[in-house]
Order: C-alpha cells, then sequence, then structure tokens
C-alpha cells in the first residue's frame, strides 16, 4: 500500500511539472506572438505616420542646403596611413571602417515618428518614397531603425561581440565578424541620420514586393541598396538588402546606372 501511494504520488509530480511546462510554454508563445504584433502595430503606424511627416518643410530651403559641401580626410583600406582631402556633397558624406565621421560633424535630424529620426535635408525624400510603395498597394513594408546616435551603436557593437565570443570566437575574431556587420560607433551610417533599416533587418527582406520596388525605383527618390552582395569585397560589410542609404537623386541615379557602390562613385568623382 505504501509502495503504491509512492508511485501515485510520482505520477501526480510528473502530470504538475508537465502542466507547468505546458503553461510555461504557452506564455512564452503568447508573448512572442505578442511583441511581433505589437512591432509590426507600431512600424505600420510609422508607414503611416511618415507620410505626415515634414508637410511645412520648404522644398526649396532643403534643396539650397543639399549643395552645401563638406571637406572630409578619406583614408582607403589599400593605403591606409594616405589621406586625401576632399569635398564633398553632405548627402555623400563615406563612414565606413576606414572613414570616421568629421570631427565635430552636426546631424540635422528631423522626426520620422516619436521613435525614429532622419536627417532634416533628406527626410522629405524619404516620405515621398515610403507614400510612393504605398500607393501601389505595398502595405507590408516599415521603418525599422533610421537615426541611431553614437552610444547606442557602441552597445550594439559590443553586444553582438559577446555573441561571438558566445559561441565560441576569441575576441579578435569575434570583433572581425562582427565589423562585417555592426560598424563601430562614428563610422556608422545610421549616426549619420542618412541610412534606413526596413523591416525584421534580415536577409527575408530580398523576398518582398517592396525591396523589388526599391531596386526598380529608390534611385528615383535619392535612395541607393548601400551594401549590395556583389560589392562585398568593396565595402567590407556583408550583403544587407533592408539598409538603404541616402545620396540625393543625381548621384544615387548615377550609381545605379553605373552599377558603382558609394566607395566607386567617390573614387570616380574625386579622380574625374
Amino acid at each position: 500500500m505504501q509502495e503504491k501511494r509512492m508511485i501515485d504520488k510520482a505520477k501526480f509530480i510528473r502530470r504538475v511539472i508537465l502542466l507547468l511546462l505546458i503553461i510555461i510554454l504557452v506564455v512564452l508563445i503568447q508573448r512572442i506572438i505578442s511583441r511581433d504584433m505589437k512591432q509590426e502595430g507600431i512600424s505600420n503606424n510609422n508607414s503611416e505616420n511618415i507620410v505626415e511627416t515634414n508637410k511645412n518643410i520648404n522644398r526649396n530651403e532643403l534643396e539650397n542646403k543639399s549643395i552645401d559641401k563638406i571637406t572630409v580626410v578619406m583614408k582607403k583600406e589599400e593605403t591606409p596611413e594616405e589621406k586625401k582631402e576632399v569635398e564633398l556633397d553632405w548627402s555623400l558624406l563615406l563612414v565606413n571602417t576606414y572613414n570616421k565621421m568629421p570631427d565635430g560633424y552636426q546631424v540635422q535630424l528631423e522626426s520620422i515618428d516619436q521613435y525614429r529620426s532622419f536627417d532634416i535635408r533628406a527626410i522629405q525624400h524619404l516620405t515621398e518614397m515610403i507614400q510612393a510603395i504605398r500607393y501601389v498597394g505595398i502595405s507590408n513594408v516599415w521603418i525599422q531603425s533610421a537615426y541611431r546616435n553614437p552610444e547606442d551603436q557602441q552597445t550594439l557593437f559590443e553586444e553582438q561581440v559577446q555573441a561571438y565570443i558566445y559561441q565560441g570566437y576569441n575576441e579578435k575574431a569575434a570583433r572581425e565578424l562582427t565589423e562585417k556587420m555592426i560598424n563601430k560607433p562614428w563610422h556608422s551610417e545610421h549616426n549619420l541620420g542618412l541610412a534606413i533599416d526596413f523591416n525584421y533587418v534580415n536577409r527575408e527582406f530580398e523576398n518582398t514586393a517592396a525591396f523589388q520596388w526599391l531596386q526598380e525605383n529608390a534611385q528615383d527618390y535619392g535612395f541607393i541598396l548601400r551594401y549590395a552582395e556583389e560589392k562585398e569585397d568593396i565595402t567590407k560589410v556583408s550583403y544587407e538588402p533592408w539598409h538603404w542609404r541616402y545620396v540625393g537623386i543625381e548621384h544615387a541615379k548615377a550609381m545605379k546606372s553605373q552599377d558603382l557602390c558609394l566607395e566607386e562613385y567617390i573614387e570616380q568623382i574625386t579622380n574625374d
């Protein structure tokens, strides 16, 4: 009898544990679904809100600002010690592994929504581009991230480094791998306020109608696919179909027609 009671008690405990595990699993699934729905809801609201942004910004004022020039010191991978001063439109300012934002550079921002901001001189073109995408019936597209301050960039970079270390890489390898995905602070286009990431920030974005539309039309609004797959050896950044950069309409069209990435285009125009 005692043995039977112990067996029944053990069965009862197992059932309770199983029930608790099921409850925990259900709660986790609900949280994941809720988070995704919330994110998509916020993002869809962002897409709707962005078309209302900057209605009162004078286009002539924006265009006048776009002719401002910035003198920057550029470095290339092949000769990291060789420096070259060049004068570029603000929209072509190059930041990457080898080129840091100029000291004292002031980012001029305008809010996209309560969460995200973009360069005030380019935000109207971004607004018009989102409007155009939605006008043709593509609603499943939103801006996941835009301007990012250098402090947040540092946090993002270090978190990815630690993730690689957790996977078994040593610190040097972890940092090298991270730099192929995330630029350091002051070396990121997000710190410039001229870059946007779409949707869930993964390669699945290339399979969407929004990506196909951007491939065909983004240059008409001054945007380029910044990190193309066939340009990885030049940009030193892995393919990112979700990452688009504002460079100005004239420059974007020229880069598109000649199949040039930003590094190649800047080298071309500075050597002409």
